[in-house]
């Protein structure tokens, strides 16, 4: 195992990041000698009628200022006089930058002026608010404010990204309501997590609105300008997802305004990485612009001969003819270089051993033999355009291929003779996706008195294409605690998995929000979806395919007063496929019968703030999700879809950037599961394995925005993870653990230093366990130094 570097230096407390510290001396100015100064600023649109709810962004060098406008467009700031560089969004509009804009005290306010949007201002624009979420594309497929959606939703920036320092999206989410992130421990092939109870990774990871298979391709957060989540069953504007919600990941576009940076890290486990970004305008008028990012890395792990080595390239483009035409293409191709997670015993790990503790570092495989190597790219499309009746046309398409080409020896517990030696099996997992997924969607704005209406109208299409081929063999044992390499030979495969699985679904949607007055707010909708599963088994020589039909929906209605406060119910329908699973038929005796799609319904009450007079967000949900059609097994193995399982429970979230450079991001979850009803009686009554039922998140981000230490700020976090169940039968459970995570940074002239460290104690903690042979390490103390540069 490498060695795992410290940090001589004390981790401090903040969050306003590399754009804030580093932003250029000659395009705005600060009078730092006269007086704060009372600041007032109004939003109007083209007719002189003025906004409420806008997203301002104030800001010259290490000062920022993100705020959101009250009553009448207005917002009040306390700064010196000077010229700054402001940005305005909100939904509708197009978004809003100007340089070199003259503030200062007086009677009257400076004016902003928000043009109608094209039809992607209308329905993709996020705006800017450091930490803070605002409006999404992902709740409503119409951007509506956050506020607005009748469905717990959380945003994870590209600030709050930066700030961390994340390096995967598991990352992205540990401090995320709702998620169980790192649900494996150290898993360095795929992003495996859970949302309220439910695994996400198989039908709950999209990019961009679409599907995304999890399970062979895996993002770097370098290529995402945010996460959402949305938790709750999602079918009805997504298709097949599972109950608990799904993941969003939101890939970065051009931008008009041109701006470059490069950087690199270093860090624990010789972590050696180089990095790019590049976007602007080609031509004067900003009709085309581009983006080009890249990474380079080279690095280990805390487990021993497993690197975790990356390329990636990803080009990008813009045509903007007008303000009412938009065209994007995004492209990237990626390489990744790694090895498979360790299976190891419960005793060394969780229990004591004779022996003693299984170090993190072990490794119980071949080095020789083994490998991961994973190949992906993707090419695709987002286009609107806005006619002059109003109606928005929005298409979304993209064709990704993800080749991973996986071989492991791992570990199975001890033999049963020692307390050293594993019993290990060779195995082998070649797959090859390809994914085409088309997204295209109509939207309407109407207003008629007190009433105002937004209608959407969609289809989507999956084909999904995976070829797989699965086969195993048993190896000799091996001293986990003095594990000796290369002297084992692996014998011939024998494989027990050879086929073609094609997943095809055709999705037909429509959504109705109605708002009266601009305070009470319905939500419906209602999809049918039409998804077919073919199947060609090369080792059983047939062929099996079923269509499954399911119509869900979503109804919720919501109250938003003038003060910011939403409270709101709703209820959900969802359903997932279970592809490629049989069950049993009692007439033939015999598992042919393919299995019909788990379906599942919830009911969800909540509070969302959002105060008009600062920069916040807060949620309080409260659900309960029922999941039937569930697989189970008896004790001769015999599969049918008689199980039920519930989750309820309560999930807080609370969200705020503040003017003095203060941001704070905190929750809180409940999740209680239970499996209802169970071929085991065993089971009935007892937790859904691998997942907590408290979990506890605090992060503070400060950075000082004037005097000498100007752009010096650090942050500072804690994780608290309860006790979760290692199997169906709650035999035994994985205790709870506590992490802190910290951060440093410095920024001057276009420079940007920074350190940070999570599990910053380097405790030794078992993530989780799916039965005595297989538990998993969580992640030991990772610190990585780097340095920006932005010009």
């Amino acid at each position: 195992m490498k060695p795992i570097y410290f940090s001589s230096v004390l981790l401090a407390s903040f969050s306003a990041i590399s754009q804030v510290a580093v932003c250029q001396s000659n395009t705005c100015s600060e009078d730092k000698s006269t007086p704060i100064q009372a600041v007032t600023l109004q939003v109007q649109d083209g007719s002189g009628a003025t906004v409420e709810r806008a997203a301002v962004e104030v800001r010259c060098g290490a000062t920022v200022y993100r705020v959101q406008t009250g009553a009448h467009g207005e917002v009040a700031l306390s700064l010196h006089p000077g010229s700054y560089n402001v940005s305005v969004q909100a939904p509708g509009f197009a978004a809003l930058q100007q340089e070199n804009v003259a503030l200062s005290g007086g009677a009257q306010p400076t004016v902003l002026k928000l043009q109608v949007g094209s039809a992607t201002d209308v329905i993709s624009v996020t705006a800017n608010t450091g930490f803070v979420p605002y409006a999404s594309n992902a709740g409503s497929k119409t951007n509506a404010p956050l506020i607005e959606v009748p469905q717990s939703i959380s945003i994870v920036s590209e600030l709050e990204m930066q700030s961390r320092n994340v390096i995967t999206m598991n990352e992205a989410l540990r401090y995320t309501p709702g998620v169980q992130a790192d649900e494996f421990g150290v898993e360095p092939r795929f992003d495996w997590l859970k949302i309220r109870g439910f695994a996400a990774e198989t039908f709950g990871v999209f990019r961009d609105g679409m599907r995304f298979n999890s399970l062979s391709g895996k993002l770097d957060p370098y290529e995402l300008e945010s996460v959402e989540v949305l938790r709750g069953p999602s079918s009805v504007l997504y298709g097949q997802v599972p109950p608990g919600g799904l993941i969003n990941q939101v890939t970065k576009r051009p931008s008009a305004e041109r701006r470059t940076e490069v950087g690199m890290q270093l860090g624990a486990f010789t972590r050696r990485e180089g990095f790019f970004d590049t976007t602007g305008s080609i031509d004067k008028n900003q009709v085309w612009q581009y983006r080009l990012l890249g990474v380079l890395r080279n690095s280990d792990t805390q487990t021993n001969y497993t690197p975790d080595n990356r390329r990636l390239i990803a080009p990008s483009f813009t045509y903007k003819p007008s303000d009412r035409t938009n065209f994007t293409f995004l492209g990237d191709w990626q390489h990744d270089g790694t090895r498979w997670s360790q299976f190891l015993p419960a005793s060394g790990t969780l229990y004591s051993n004779p022996n003693g503790v299984i170090p993190v570092s072990t490794f119980v495989g071949e080095p020789g033999w083994e490998k991961v190597k994973r190949d992906q790219a993707s090419a695709g499309y987002t286009g609107d355009h806005l006619f002059n009746d109003g109606w928005n046309l929005h298409s979304n398409y993209r064709y990704q291929y993800i080749n991973f080409q996986g071989s492991t020896v791992y570990g199975t517990g001890f033999d049963g003779n020692s307390t050293t030696m594993v019993t290990r099996y060779a195995y082998e997992l070649p797959r090859w996706n390809r994914i085409n997924t088309l997204d295209n969607r109509a939207l309407r704005r109407f207003t008629n008195g007190d009433w105002e209406q937004t209608v959407l109208f969609g289809y989507d299409y999956q084909h999904v294409a995976i070829k797989s081929q699965q086969a195993f063999a048993q190896v000799a044992d091996i001293n986990i605690f003095k594990p000796v390499y290369g002297v084992t030979t692996i014998p011939n495969m024998s494989p027990y998995l050879y086929q073609d699985n094609l997943l095809q679904q055709h999705g037909l949607y429509a959504q109705d929000q109605i708002k009266y007055r601009n305070r009470l707010i319905f939500t419906v909708g209602g999809r049918q979806d039409f998804a077919k599963n073919d199947i060609a088994d090369f080792l059983a020589h047939t062929e099996t395919g079923h269509l499954d039909q399911r119509f869900t929906g979503r109804a919720g209605v919501g109250y938003l007063t003038s003060s910011g406060i939403s409270p709101y119910v709703s209820f959900s329908t969802s359903f997932l496929p279970n592809a490629g699973s049989y069950v049993y038929n009692a007439t033939t005796g015999q598992s042919t019968d393919p299995a019909k799609p788990s379906d599942s319904r919830q009911i969800e009450a909540g509070v969302k703030v959002q105060p008009n007079t600062w920069n916040s967000y807060f949620t309080a949900a409260f659900f309960q999700i029922n999941q039937t059609n569930v697989l189970v097994s008896n004790a001769a193995f015999q599969t049918t879809q008689t199980g039920e399982v519930r989750s309820r429970g309560v999930e807080l979230e609370a969200i705020a950037s503040l003017q003095h450079g203060l941001s704070l991001h905190g929750g809180y979850t409940f999740t209680a599961t239970e499996t209802l009803k169970d071929q085991t009686a065993a089971n009935i009554g007892k937790w859904l394995s691998q997942t907590p039922r408290n979990q506890v998140s605090m992060l503070a981000d400060y950075t000082v925005a004037n005097g000498h230490f100007s752009g010096l700020g650090g942050n500072f976090g804690v994780r608290f993870v309860g006790t979760n169940a290692a199997d169906s039968a709650n035999s035994f459970f994985v205790p709870n653990y506590a992490l802190l995570d910290a951060g440093l940074r410095f920024g001057y002239r276009g420079m940007l230093f920074t350190v940070n460290a999570t599990n910053l104690t380097d405790k030794r903690y078992v993530a989780t366990c799916s039965g005595l042979a297989y538990c998993y390490y969580g992640y030991a103390r990772n610190v990585i130094g780097q340095v920006k540069y932005h010009f």
